[in-house]
């Protein structure tokens, strides 16, 4: 394992999302007797794009036990074959989980192929030892750690990985995966840690990463407060309770999306936003957001209203007006 300043990615044998995970917590407890389950509709946004004038969301539906994959083109439901025609090649999307409520992320190639990755949420399978799904195939890190592969992102179409390094520790409902250490991983080199700001009390694991270049990588981490990693680099944003889904870069501003609550609560009541630069850019109380897109002058986002997860409404902000989109 290499740690900050030792093995930058540069040195890495040839060299991240979203969207966003959310909803993971919200997903799998579905299958656990979450309201939504039995009788609620609820649905959100997790990844938006702009692609010659079409505007573009993906994310999810949950309705009576089942959740699928949600596609809108222009504010409109339509299916994924008309999505995926219209996303540029190099682009990566997030669908909704799959039937094993594995993190699906899916990266179409400059040759128009797509490809799926699926992440594991944290499980205990093959004891804790760290593995990815490249289209349903498991793929394993070629080592005895234990810990969890969270997101991917691409550069000139090589992966490169975000997760967590973990132990296995008794709970009320047994053993479980507590995350301990972030890293970034090209998928062939050793990974490389990355350091917890010094006031982290809560770290639940990595959200997103993104590769602007290969000297230039940012990931977003689960603290108790929204954070991501400039590359070696903690950037708080905040000190209230909040979550960071998506990153990207765009000319010479760096862009987060995610969620802030008021109340430094951190169950109900967020309230939509993104960061530029640091500076908080907020959207609407009672909502979320996951996903982010700049298109020249114009940045769009992607998210959720509604203050508890049954009541989830999908929609996206275009300049900070909101557009619902069909269940």
């Amino acid at each position: 394992m290499k740690r900050k300043n030792e093995g930058v990615l540069t040195k890495w044998n040839h060299q991240r999302f979203l969207s966003l995970i959310f909803f993971v917590g919200l997903l799998i407890g579905c299958e656990k007797g979450d309201p939504i389950k039995n009788s609620s509709t609820s649905a959100g946004g997790y990844s938006v794009m702009v692609n010659d004038g079409a505007v573009l969301v993906s994310g999810f539906k949950a309705e009576k036990g089942k959740i699928i994959t949600k596609y809108w083109i222009n504010g409109e439901s339509t299916d994924q074959s008309k999505f995926i025609d219209l996303v540029e090649n190099g682009s990566t999307y997030r669908q909704a989980v799959d039937e094993d409520f594995r993190k699906v992320l899916t990266f179409k190639n400059h040759d128009g192929i797509s490809h799926n990755y699926q992440f594991d949420q944290g499980s205990l399978i093959k004891d804790g030892k760290i593995f990815y799904y490249k289209e349903n195939s498991l793929i394993s890190m070629d080592n005895n750690s234990i810990g969890n592969i969270s997101s991917v992102a691409f550069y000139n179409e090589q992966p490169y990985f975000a997760g967590y390094l973990g132990k296995i520790v008794s709970s009320e409902t047994g053993l479980v995966l507590r995350p301990v250490t972030p890293f970034i991983w090209d998928g062939s080199s050793s990974m490389v840690l990355l350091s917890l700001p010094e006031q982290v009390s809560w770290f639940r694991g990595i959200s997103t990463v993104y590769m602007h270049s290969l000297n230039e990588f940012y990931v977003g981490g689960l603290c108790d407060f929204p954070m991501y990693w400039e590359n070696y680099d903690p950037v708080v944003l905040d000190n209230r309770y909040g979550e960071v889904w998506q990153l990207l870069k765009s000319g010479d501003d760096i862009y987060a999306v995610g969620l802030v609550n008021k109340y430094n609560s951190n169950s109900t009541g967020h309230t939509a936003c993104y960061w530029k630069n640091g500076e908080l850019c907020e959207l609407e109380d009672n909502a979320q957001a996951y996903g982010i897109f700049v298109d020249g002058t114009d940045i769009y986002v992607c998210g959720a209203v509604g203050m508890v997860p049954a009541n989830y409404r999908p929609c996206y902000w275009k300049n900070g007006v909101r557009f619902d989109l069909p269940m």
